[in-house]
């Protein structure tokens, strides 16, 4: 649920309640913890069982999994980047929905329900991410009960990943108790988004096929042709894998068939730069572009936004 639409207090309270006594723990209402519980470990014995603010029902630890997988795979999707933010995303998601897409929360009654229909009069919260029918007048129910484009909306009102503040559940603290299975989520990923350190760029390709260029685009629209797996240190997509044109300095990086070789081969190093094995230079969005189908090139590695890219 955004913030900006503030449930019933009462109600929030007894969430928080019902969340002690379920998780053996407290986050203070209206706090951000500084340590979040369960992220530095695997959550196997750890699982939060509390009751997601769009459901009215206790998730085992089967469901948490589950939901795991599926905000993790849409956030991914939608290009929140994995350098922190991926993971915050799907907590939220767990915390909001319990990943259910078509799950919504009537203001009104404080019951929840499925879509379709909207059994509701006046506001209600709806899908993964809870957006409100208020705040997001201009989204509409087709695309808030649809997972991807839920999660994309959700994308823009993060600031693209920068500030979760809007969702009552980030505020008070209580996406933390699912960090640790979101993480697991996020972890065991093998294809998303390429998001750059460029806010809003993702890594994209004008189509599929030999030599086409690998290309900029604007995160948060989920499109295919920002998708990508990771494989044995390969970018890819099917059978064509990404890779520089020549060793020559700043080359451009294209698409070719996969062969396994070195020339398409890349190592992310902990600061997110993504070095090509063969040249041992870095990808690069030439110059900071943020404009939709400008040419991705290999440079000189450095500790620049525009040389950085995170993985999903």
């Amino acid at each position: 649920m955004l913030a900006f639409i503030v449930r019933v207090k009462t109600r929030a309270l007894l969430l928080a309640a019902v969340a002690v006594l379920l998780t053996g723990g407290a986050v203070a209402a209206g706090t951000t913890p500084s340590a979040i519980p369960g992220a530095a470990h695997s959550s196997g014995a750890h699982r939060a069982a509390a009751s997601p603010h769009g459901m009215q029902r206790v998730l085992n630890a089967a469901q948490v999994a589950a939901a795991a997988q599926t905000c993790t795979s849409y956030a991914a999707a939608a290009g929140w980047a994995n350098n922190g933010s991926l993971v915050t995303a799907s907590a939220v998601c767990m915390a909001e929905s319990g990943g259910q897409a078509s799950v919504y929360y009537c203001h009104a009654t404080g019951h929840d329900g499925a879509y379709p229909p909207v059994a509701c009069a006046g506001i209600y919260d709806r899908g993964l991410w809870q957006l409100d029918s208020a705040g997001q007048s201009g989204t509409t129910d087709a695309c808030a009960f649809t997972p991807q484009c839920n999660a994309n909306v959700a994308y823009a009102v993060s600031g693209r990943g920068t500030n979760f503040a809007a969702w009552s559940v980030y505020a008070n603290g209580g996406y933390a108790r699912y960090v640790g299975d979101a993480q697991e989520a996020v972890t065991a990923l093998v294809s998303g988004t390429v998001a750059s350190g460029v806010l809003g760029v993702c890594l994209a390709r004008r189509q599929y096929a030999g030599n086409a260029p690998v290309v900029t685009g604007s995160c948060g629209t989920g499109v295919r042709q920002q998708q990508w797996s990771i494989l044995g240190g390969t970018i890819r997509r099917g059978q064509l894998c990404a890779a520089p044109a020549s060793t020559a300095a700043n080359a451009i990086v294209w698409l070719r068939w996969c062969d396994g070789l070195t020339w398409q081969q890349w190592t992310q190093s902990p600061t997110g730069q993504l070095r090509n094995t063969l040249t041992g230079e870095c990808l690069s969005d030439p110059g900071g572009s943020r404009v939709p189908g400008t040419r991705v090139t290999v440079a000189p590695c450095a500790a620049d936004p525009t040389l950085t890219w995170w993985l999903s």
